[in-house]
């Protein structure tokens, strides 16, 4: 029993690890070639993770995965990593304090709407093919 439980932290370890260096990867690829104050790089990538949490949750509720380590590394692990909010929140922080009001508030609310839109799209995906 405890070494299912250990074998389950090292998979979220293991997925927390990359999803974090796509994360950085994949932001600072796209914030390189934008100039722009918007922080592209993390709303895309958020928004990606909110597609793929919807999809891959939906795959578990639905039971068509049913491995739990798969679960813990992809979900918990990589996604867990790979959309961080803490990362949304400070972004906005430093808008805020650049007193970048317009992308401010531009960035708070497309990313929670498109979040939730792209969540639905997940689950709506696996419902098209099952």
């Amino acid at each position: 029993m405890l070494e299912k439980f250990y074998f389950n932290i090292i998979m979220i370890i293991l997925g927390g690890a990359i999803g974090a260096t796509a994360r950085f990867t994949i932001s600072q690829f796209i914030d390189k070639h934008l100039t722009t104050q918007f922080p592209v790089g993390i709303f895309l990538v958020n928004i990606i993770g909110c597609f793929f949490i919807g999809l891959i949750m939906s795959l578990f509720q639905n039971k068509l995965l049913v491995n739990e380590v798969f679960r813990f590394f992809l979900v918990i692990g990589f996604l867990g990593s790979l959309t961080t909010f803490s990362t949304f929140a400070f972004d906005n922080f430093n808008l805020f304090n650049m007193k970048n009001f317009t992308f401010l508030f531009l960035n708070l609310f497309v990313t929670n709407l498109l979040g939730i839109i792209m969540v639905f799209l997940g689950i709506k995906s696996v419902k098209l093919f099952t």
